[in-house]
């Protein structure tokens, strides 16, 4: 009898557990289905921390960590009074030239990754995984946080169909390992970043990059045809480095054996 009671209940257990852990998966899907993407490769444009194709202008004393940069434009306004370390002014030469010319590169790279995950225009609110996320007019109020899930190389990069958009005092969060240095943002229109707000990754956009008043980048602002305009703000461009797997090291040469004694 008590073997007979035991047997019908099995499979409802097994069952049981199958659902949960279906249900699980169901769960995590939207955070775990894209693969894994490598990041968006600036070339010589990563040392840039501005970078625009009409004029950089300014008002007020930015401080600006990295070099600064236009082409074809020739107007730089406003440094100084604005500040340059870390870096240096490059005006319609060869190198920036050669920085827009891989920042073209870059930014078609990012407009074609896939798959890409829609998302709701608004950001605020939200936090994302890694992987390629799209949308129409990207705006954020509030705070956005990027989890990296403990993997220093995870990427995110976002696609937006027209303009982004960033509110007052807003902010761009990195936790669980996530790099300033593996954010990214095509931005198919111009890109506005709000007063005393901070803001995380390279923006890329395809015309004007406009930062008001107190606006803190953890990153790089880069315009393709544009221009750039600041307004006593931060810009850092962190240096950012691929590592590499560490050469298997070379054992040392063996001694040869001592020679046989040929005392008596």
């Amino acid at each position: 009898m008590k073997l007979s009671r035991y047997r019908p209940n099995a499979p409802r257990v097994r069952l049981g557990i199958a659902v949960a852990t279906a249900a699980g998966l169901l769960v995590a899907l939207p955070f775990s289905a894209q693969a894994a993407q490598p990041p968006v490769g600036l070339g010589t444009a990563a040392s840039y921390a501005v970078l625009a194709g009409s004029t950089v202008t300014n008002t007020r004393t930015p401080i600006i960590s990295g070099d600064l940069g236009v082409s074809p434009g020739s107007a730089v306004v406003g440094f100084p009074p604005g500040i340059v370390t870390n870096g240096t002014q490059h005006v319609a030469d060869a190198a920036a030239l050669k920085a827009q010319t891989d920042l073209i590169v870059a930014y078609d790279d990012a407009a074609g990754r896939t798959p890409a995950t829609a998302i709701p225009v608004e950001l605020g609110g939200q936090t994302l995984k890694p992987g390629v996320y799209s949308g129409g007019t990207f705006g954020l109020t509030g705070r956005l946080t990027l989890d990296a899930g403990g993997d220093p190389s995870a990427v995110f990069i976002f696609r937006s169909a027209s303009t982004l958009i960033t509110g007052s005092t807003s902010r761009v969060n990195l936790i669980n390992g996530a790099s300033s240095c593996n954010v990214f943002w095509q931005v198919t229109s111009s890109a506005t970043i709000g007063a005393n707000s901070f803001f995380t990754g390279t923006i890329m956009a395809l015309t004007d990059i406009s930062l008001k008043v107190g606006a803190k980048i953890d990153g790089r602002v880069l315009a393709r045809n544009g221009a750039v305009t600041m307004i006593d703000d931060i810009i850092r461009a962190t240096p950012c480095t691929t590592s590499a797997v560490p050469p298997t090291p070379i054992p040392p040469p063996t001694p040869p054996p001592p020679a046989p004694s040929t005392a008596p």
